[in-house]
């Protein structure tokens, strides 16, 4: 029996911790499934049993805008002894949300009877629950059929809101569409093509809109990150311990992980995008005079990749520019060297990289096309009328892009949060992405930022591996600082808002710096590859004292505090001084 090599149970020891890690906590398996939709006026009635006065009040609200008004009363037929209560507004940033609210908070008697009127016609809710003022559930009685749906899934009702049972930032916008698109319901993010969506929506179609369905493939493909990445620094460095090495940095970066376990699309993104380099770098990697039929396959692979994860986000495209400069370099020096024009290769890399990723990308919307109710709102110029246009065609198709396009270069909006692209690598702004306050007077929050040991290395080694290659002319450091230039310093030219988490698709390079840094000074003394171990475990200190910051795990609101190094770290949610 061949033995498993120590190499290869170390690997799996690091995707085995990490999946553990990365799994624990990461959303709830149950909410509301079923939903109910009331038009404006509309009215559902309650009796309210235990004689018990109303405190609070938990609302599931489901994918679209809702707005009610809770009243009161002893007398369903006399208006007059109607006691309107609160009105609850719960626009685009609560879909698949819980909501705590406050009710009957003017301390009026026990009245017999709930009433709850919608306001518009868009009000959609799965759950509502009324609490006494320890938190115990009074018992409702529904007066008709349709109010029993708002009531019929109370084993699901949290006893706090927290991004386990809840959307938090731009879920609300992708788990939404990721289940519009499964319902044929008109679907309301289209500022990123729907490949990631439709992903999101596989597991949502067993299980249903809960936090962890919404975020299940974006938390399996940061696992598989971890092994591409591997693959990649064995297949770049040929050396085992140094391929452990890229997994474990990857593994125990702060962004890595708040990216991949968030309902979003940017785990798709670059886990395609690295696929994609992986399979570019076996191509790279064969010889001159090899035969086209060995550089077809590793080509095709790469373009397939590649065209998965344009079809997610068109910022692959900075992707595919690094991987474009690195190929046609590499065409031109093996023309001159070989004095041949391999035109049979340049067909088949038209054909892996613009023909199918092309027809990948046009794939991704035929669930799109298909659904009677898709739209997108279009707007030639500022001048002219915009129009509603239904995607049915390949001319609509055209005019999708034109829309996407048009949102992401005119967008102006402002941000608190915000960055310029020359803050990234510094971590000068983290995004901020979510915060829980509960009943114990602890708090969870979670910002988007990266490991500070794993970036500010990154920042040194990377300055290394240019100054290197300019110097020796590097073919490895050449390849990695024309990725970073690539994904990163295009960002310059960008004239739109911007965040921290933009800097997601660079950073798998910076963190190949850092064993290109020491593959390069362990040829000078080799003892210094003995560092990666002692590095390691710095990576792996930084990353348990920020674990609260990336997961959202409650904590005193001190322990917070203490991991805002800078001035610009906010995330505690405290007010700050003027």
């Amino acid at each position: 029996m061949k033995k498993i090599k120590l190499s290869t149970l170390a690997l799996i020891a690091i995707l085995l911790a990490y999946t553990i890690i990365s799994f624990y906590k990461l959303g709830n398996i149950k909410n509301p499934i079923t939903y109910t939709n009331l038009k404006n006026h509309q009215q559902l009635i309650y009796k309210i049993e235990q004689n018990k006065i109303p405190y609070r009040m938990m609302i599931y609200n489901a994918n679209i805008e809702s707005y009610i008004r809770i009243i009161y009363t002893d007398n369903l037929q006399e208006k007059k002894s109607y006691l309107y209560d609160i009105d609850i507004g719960m626009d685009g940033g609560n879909v698949f949300k819980w909501k705590e609210e406050y009710v009957n908070h003017h301390n009026n008697p026990y009245k017999q009877y709930l009433i709850i009127e919608s306001y518009w016609d868009t009000t959609t809710i799965g759950e509502i629950q009324l609490q006494d003022q320890n938190g115990a559930p009074i018992k409702l009685t529904p007066m008709g059929d349709k109010e029993k749906s708002l009531i019929d899934e109370q084993n699901t009702v949290p006893k706090e809101y927290s991004y386990m049972n809840s959307t938090y930032f731009d879920e609300i916008y992708f788990a939404r569409t990721a289940y519009e698109m499964l319902n044929g319901l008109p679907v309301y993010e289209y500022t990123h093509p729907p490949l990631g969506k439709l992903i999101m929506s596989i597991p949502i179609a067993f299980f249903g809109v809960t936090p962890l369905s919404y975020r299940l493939c974006g938390n399996i493909a940061g696992i598989l990150m971890i092994l591409i990445i591997y693959l990649i620094a064995k297949e770049l460095f040929k050396r085992e311990r140094y391929a452990l090495f890229a997994a474990a940095i990857m593994a125990l970066d702060g962004m890595h992980f708040v990216q991949t376990r968030i309902g979003t699309v940017d785990s798709f993104l670059v886990l395609f995008c690295l696929t994609s380099f992986l399979f570019f770098i076996k191509y790279l990697q064969q010889p001159i005079e090899e035969k086209i039929k060995k550089k077809m396959i590793p080509l095709l692979l790469s373009g397939i990749f590649w065209g998965m994860a344009i079809s997610v986000k068109w910022t692959a495209a900075f992707w595919g520019l690094g991987m474009g400069i690195i190929y046609i370099t590499k065409f031109i020096i093996d023309t001159i060297k070989t004095k041949k024009f391999d035109i049979k290769l340049i067909l088949w890399s038209i054909l892996s990289f613009i023909i199918i990723p092309m027809s990948i990308y046009i794939a991704s919307y035929i669930p799109i096309m298909n659904n009677k109710n898709a739209t997108v709102y279009y707007q030639e110029d500022n001048n002219s009328k915009g129009k509603t246009i239904y995607i049915h065609n390949i001319e609509t198709f055209f005019q999708y892009q034109k829309a996407m396009y048009k949102y992401h270069s005119e967008l102006t909006a402002e941000h608190p949060y915000s960055s310029p692209w020359y803050d990234w690598p510094t971590m000068k702004k983290p995004m901020w992405f979510y915060i829980g306050r509960f009943q114990d007077d602890s708090v969870g929050t979670i910002a988007c930022m990266g490991n500070p040991a794993i970036w500010w290395i990154g920042i040194v080694t990377t300055a290394f591996t240019l100054i290197y290659t300019l110097i020796k002319r590097d073919k490895k450091g050449a390849i990695l600082i024309a990725m970073i230039a690539a994904t990163w310093l295009t960002y310059a030219k960008i004239g739109r808002i911007m965040y921290i988490y933009h800097y997601f698709i660079t950073l798998p390079f910076v963190m190949l710096t850092i064993i290109f840094t020491i593959s390069k000074l362990a040829k000078w003394k080799k003892q210094l590859d003995y560092i990666m171990p002692a590095l390691t475990l710095i990576f792996l200190c930084n990353f348990i004292y920020f674990y609260p910051i990336y997961s959202g795990k409650p904590v005193n609101i001190d322990y917070i505090k203490k991991t805002e190094w800078q001035e610009t770290w906010i995330y505690d949610g405290l007010p700050r001084e003027e």
